[in-house]
């Protein structure tokens, strides 16, 4: 089934695979905000089964737009193996879709034409989806970052300096620790949760920087991670159902691959069954016992 992603005209697609990227496609969950995710041979291939049975593919990442579409970044990896016509892309927890349009193809400022046509050209851009509140956090997001990691510091956490103010996304805030274990970041998720919980009640209090917003620490492997509760990659499988024009009384056949919990909001529908992978030969095992079934 061939699915035409750019046009206005929505279309329904019965069936869809979502992804989250780091750990579940690329070889660990390790990864380095400012660099796009290297994505194995092998998921690669499973994706291209996937195609072959028909699913859409829609990736959703806390990544941000630009780290996807670094020179030899992931955008570029799906145009290499032929997969971006039949995927769409969401950065920033699906904040942001990762899109293409087209406009008037220039020079000296003055449009082209080309037999009597003027001359069109396809140019990468990105669609933002905003909700309540969030305004309000972009705002004071460096601020609550600081306020928190000193805190955590404070109270004991050692946190690598090369990490410690780098946002993955304008949703989301992102701290390695020094001892980056299980145990450790579910101390650092708790510490992190009731600073943030503290700073929200001085601002509801204060009214600085307009209205709050409620945060959630999470463990997410690389370290822990503080953004919105509204927020989420549910966001972005909201966005792709209604870019694909599936309405709620529709239903589809869909799979969300992730590998941590806060993943499993990606399963917003009954009909989206949730897939929690260890690593990414793990991912392949259940996607190709997916696929034997189609």
């Amino acid at each position: 089934m061939q699915y035409d992603l750019h046009t206005v005209t929505p279309l329904v697609a019965t069936k869809i695979i979502f992804f989250d990227i780091d750990g579940v496609l690329t070889p660990s969950a390790d990864f380095v905000p400012g660099k796009s995710p290297s994505i194995t041979k092998e998921s690669i291939k499973v994706m291209k089964k996937f195609i072959e049975k028909d699913f859409l593919l829609v990736f959703i990442t806390a990544r941000s737009v630009n780290e996807l579409r670094l020179k030899n970044g992931f955008e570029d990896m799906l145009k290499k193996h032929h997969l971006l016509e039949h995927c769409l892309l969401f950065g920033s927890s699906g904040l942001d879709q990762a899109t293409y349009s087209y406009e008037f193809k220039l020079k000296n400022n003055m449009p082209i034409y080309k037999n009597n046509n003027i001359v069109l050209e396809k140019k990468p851009v990105v669609k933002r989806e905003t909700f309540g509140n969030m305004d309000q956090f972009l705002l004071y997001k460096m601020l609550l970052g600081r306020e928190i990691k000193q805190e955590l510091k404070y109270m004991g956490f050692k946190i690598k300096p090369a990490m410690n103010e780098k946002l993955l996304s304008d949703a989301r805030m992102f701290f390695q620790l020094e001892n980056n274990n299980q145990k450790e970041r579910g101390k650092a998720v708790k510490a992190a949760q009731q600073v943030a919980k503290k700073l929200r009640e001085i601002f509801k209090t204060t009214g600085k920087f307009g209205s709050p917003v409620d945060l959630a620490a999470s463990d997410i492997v690389a370290g822990i991670a503080i953004e919105p509760v509204m927020l989420g990659k549910h966001f972005g499988v909201l966005r792709a159902l209604k870019i694909l024009g599936v309405r709620p009384q529709d239903i589809i056949v869909a799979y969300a691959f992730g590998d941590n919990d806060s993943d499993k909001k990606m399963a917003i529908r009954k009909d989206i069954k949730f897939v929690k992978v260890k690593s990414n030969p793990d991912f392949r095992k259940k996607a190709e016992q997916i696929i034997s079934k189609y």
